[in-house]
């Protein structure tokens, strides 16, 4: 049995930490599963599932509703229908993250939501694949092409004082590949002989870029944008240090650029450190995004850019099921070991939705949540290209002043909060909703243990929570049924969930002790 499945069949708790970061909630079965077969054989079952594609469903619902085209809630509402229902939930939540690095939005699209949606099909297609077709599939997405406007670029016409479109070939270099700086494979800044970090690429790389780039246009839900010739600059460009010949094709220039980036040096380390913030913790150490950099290099059997490989480094290094305060494999304490992160709140409120097992009130999921306003977030809606937040985003205090790092501290604002809370408890009433366009939820058995507070507890923990309930929370809950009659089961059934549902522990993705 290896390793790993021996670490979580002596440590159950951690099987209900790994499906935290894993997927979009912990549920029963899940854990069941990795119980009797191990982590490990659940990690290939979930690679070997068929993708659960959104443009479908969305199209389904938009004729159903007569609408003249998809708008927001029909999207919004398949992607919560998926995080929450799909089967295939390690290759949707991969998909949530790449949806976080090759960043589009609507902010900037228009109401083009069956194109967004037919965006992320491709990333929940591609996000157990390989880096490199991602790579080159995101950069002809025509809606990728309108966003950063890449579409319709060409060559440059001095009489009509016309240039190249700069704007992807900036961003797939800052945002998607390299970074900004160079970078070694544990993440730590190269510095030149004065001491300051170096660049990675300049403005005439940008420009060269752009150059290579041109001649892309057209494209819909299901194609690619495709090469015009006559629009494409054939000279010879130099970028990053290499040189693409004169005389290629706008095919052949793109596979040069997707090559250079794909191998650049900075690559696999720039990515490791974006997916293990996504998944697992927001301060990694240098030796965790090392092994998770040399997995992106290499696999195992010499192929780079695996991302399965990739993920499930991320998800089972030695730092993750190490843990708070372990030592690292040299035996040295780090006070840069801080375990876990702010859990998302799009992904609080997915993680509530599966726990309670919530279904549509009618026959089509809708956005009641209201994603965007109450909880922040919402899939591809960010306000920019960077994201709902920086990589580095750190709140002033201790976590600054510690020089840490807590991208997701900057969406929980007072006002983000208080909307945050208020719908958790929308959502906890919602077992007595039946307006089509809502959730619900089966509230039977904890009407049915409420008058036993010990034994509803052990079921909120095991069955609701997955065993993460602290102590504390614990007794917050016992607290409540003293302070609340039986006779008023309705109130005891709704406090207590709001009390475990607002608990720390499931704001946040920390060790277990």
């Amino acid at each position: 049995m290896p390793a790993l499945d021996v670490l979580y069949q002596e440590q159950p708790k951690q099987i209900s930490a790994f499906l935290y970061r894993s997927t979009f909630g912990t549920v029963s079965e899940d854990i069941t599963f990795i119980e009797q077969a191990g982590v490990s054989r659940w990690f290939e079952d979930q690679y070997e599932l068929s993708p659960s594609l959104h443009l479908p469903i969305v199209q389904r619902v938009t004729k159903q509703l007569n609408l003249k085209k998809t708008n927001s809630q029909v999207r919004i509402g398949t992607w919560l229908q998926h995080a929450i229902t799909a089967p295939d939930q390690l290759r949707q939540r991969m998909a949530y993250a790449l949806s976080q690095h090759f960043v589009v939005s609507s902010v900037g699209v228009g109401g083009r939501h069956e194109d967004l949606s037919a965006y992320y099909d491709l990333l929940v297609t591609h996000a157990l694949g390989n880096y490199r077709d991602l790579l080159k599939a995101v950069t002809l997405n025509p809606i990728m092409g309108r966003y950063l406007t890449l579409r319709g670029s060409r060559k440059e016409n001095l009489e009509d004082n016309t240039f190249p479109d700069e704007n992807y070939a900036r961003e797939v270099m800052q945002l998607f590949t390299i970074g900004l700086w160079e970078i070694t494979d544990k993440g730590k800044p190269k510095l030149d002989d004065t001491g300051n970090p170096i660049a990675t690429y300049n403005q005439d790389d940008v420009e060269n870029m752009a150059r290579a780039l041109t001649g892309w246009n057209g494209g819909d839900l299901y194609q690619p944008m495709q090469a015009q010739e006559q629009f494409h600059d054939t000279d010879e460009k130099y970028i990053l240090g290499h040189s693409l010949p004169a005389g290629q094709t706008a095919e052949q220039d793109l596979d040069s650029v997707v090559d250079i980036l794909f191998h650049h040096k900075n690559t696999p380390a720039f990515f490791a450190i974006a997916m293990i913030k996504r998944f697992v913790m927001s301060n990694p150490r240098s030796g965790y995004i090392k092994r998770v950099s040399n997995a992106f290099k290499d696999n195992g059997h010499g192929v780079r850019g695996d991302l399965k490989a990739t993920l499930y480094a991320v998800l089972a290094d030695p730092d993750v099921t190490k843990q708070l305060g372990d030592t690292g494999n040299q035996g040295k304490r780090s006070r840069k070991y801080h375990f876990g992160l702010i859990t998302e709140p799009l992904i609080v409120a997915t993680n509530l939705a599966r726990a309670l097992k919530m279904k549509p009130a009618g026959d089509y999921w809708n956005n009641w949540i209201h994603a965007l306003d109450d909880f922040g977030q919402a899939p591809l809606s960010a306000d920019t290209v960077f994201n709902f937040y920086m990589p580095d985003d750190a709140p002033r205090g201790l976590i600054e002043d510690h020089d840490l790092t807590s991208p997701e501290a900057s969406l929980l604002t007072t006002h983000q909060m208080r909307m945050i809370h208020n719908q958790v408890y929308a959502m906890i009433k919602s077992y007595r909703s039946n307006k089509p366009n809502r959730w619900t939820y089966d509230a039977v058995k904890l009407m049915e243990l409420h008058t036993s507070p010990e034994a509803y507890v052990e079921y909120v923990d095991k069955e609701l929570m997955g065993g993460i309930m602290s102590s504390t929370v614990r007794q917050r809950i016992l607290t409540i049924f003293d302070s609340i009659g039986v006779e008023d089961g309705l109130r005891r059934v709704e406090s207590t969930l709001y009390a475990a549902f607002t608990a720390p522990e499931f704001f946040t993705q920390e060790a277990l002790k």
